[in-house]
């Protein structure tokens, strides 16, 4: 108890109010009694502590608004699926664009821009149309967007982080296992289906 004592006193109200009420079920008996010790320590008023409850209450009920949301793993491939078609398209014209631009034997330095062409165009797919647009070609077909773990848009550095961890060599299996994959966990983002 003394442990949890000592640990709470640095919580805020909000968490404090968060443990004895929406998220007591996480917590043992004698960490909520903890907490209900503290609370009662600070002499929160009836008042305050109504408005305490119900705040932390609307940020529950909006975190199991998005869960709800959560799309399947079945339409998170369907999404990989036309993305990578997608994708190879675009690699594709850029290859016969360099093509007609580039006239070299020399193998290293074709290789070497044909790469560097493929990272381009994959940082240009996926990051500027998840960030203008929340989706993909994918995620239009399948009605789905890209947000915060909070509901959010994300913003351009959580989208460059998002499209950087998609390079991660497993990250399409990780959706095997978990709902959420790695670009999605490393990224603290979601996909959702979009409200009609």
């Amino acid at each position: 108890m003394n442990n949890y004592a000592q640990r709470f006193k640095n919580l805020s109200d909000k968490e404090l109010v968060r443990i004895v009420t929406v998220e007591v079920h996480k917590y043992e008996p004698e960490a909520v009694k903890a907490a209900e010790a503290e609370l009662s320590k600070r002499g929160i008023g009836k008042l305050k502590m109504a408005e305490l409850v119900k705040e932390v209450a609307q940020e529950n009920t909006a975190v199991q608004e998005i869960h709800d949301y959560v799309s399947s793993s079945t339409m998170r491939f369907t999404n990989f699926c036309i993305d990578f078609v997608v994708y190879i398209v675009l690699v594709l014209a850029g290859s016969l664009a360099l093509d007609s631009v580039f006239v070299t034997t020399e193998s290293d330095l074709i290789l070497g821009i044909g790469y560097f062409m493929m990272f381009v165009i994959f940082m240009a797919y996926y990051g500027l149309s998840e960030f203008y647009f929340q989706k993909t070609a994918g995620k239009y077909v399948t009605k789905t967007i890209v947000v915060t773990k909070e509901g959010a848009k994300p913003d351009a550095t959580t989208i460059i982080i998002r499209t950087l961890c998609r390079l991660i060599p497993f990250d399409r299996l990780s959706f095997l296992i978990t709902k959420n994959g790695l670009h999605d966990r490393f990224s603290n983002t979601t996909v959702i289906r979009e409200k009609d």
